[in-house]
């Protein structure tokens, strides 16, 4: 068994997090995360939780974006900790930072301009090919979206290379 290290300011992701702080560290979310199980790179030994637990800045890591929340591991942790939780947190900090995933600031920007992370256009298209109605863009949902991003900070960011 590899023992996880949170390797986090106590003010950060546990601060979040409190159920961390009791982590057995035995790994047993990494045994049924589907992460695990299905990417190559990753194995029971040196799972997708631990390489990401045990990284200097795992907000950096574009690998924390794999999860995906399933809560497999919050289903069959003996300690009941929330690692979904503690990988949402590392998501926000990761975006806030600049550090994720070029796509998920193109969704973000996409969503902000258009009320959905869908583009209408060709959402219309195949709408229209199933003889559906075509779905319009409306205004006031996307001012009332960009008000929610910039309370919340979704609003575009700078992102680092």
């Amino acid at each position: 068994m590899k023992v996880l290290r949170l390797k986090y300011e106590k003010n950060e992701i546990i601060e979040k997090n409190k159920e961390i702080e009791v982590c057995f560290k035995c790994s047993t979310c990494s045994k049924f995360c589907p992460i695990t199980k299905n990417v190559k790179k990753y194995n029971l030994e040196d799972s997708f939780v631990t390489q990401i637990f045990e990284a200097e800045k795992p907000e950096a890591l574009n690998d924390v974006w794999m999860c995906c929340v399933c809560e497999k591991c919050v289903i069959t942790c003996p300690q009941d900790t929330n690692p979904t939780d503690a990988f949402t947190n590392l998501k926000e900090k990761s975006y806030q930072e600049g550090f994720a995933p070029q796509i998920i600031y193109r969704l973000v920007e996409q969503l902000l301009q258009e009320g959905t992370v869908y583009s209408l256009k060709f959402t219309n298209l195949a709408r229209k090919r199933a003889g559906l109605k075509e779905i319009e863009k409306n205004e006031k949902s996307i001012e009332e979206l960009n008000i929610l991003a910039q309370k919340t900070g979704l609003e575009k960011k700078e992102v680092s290379e």
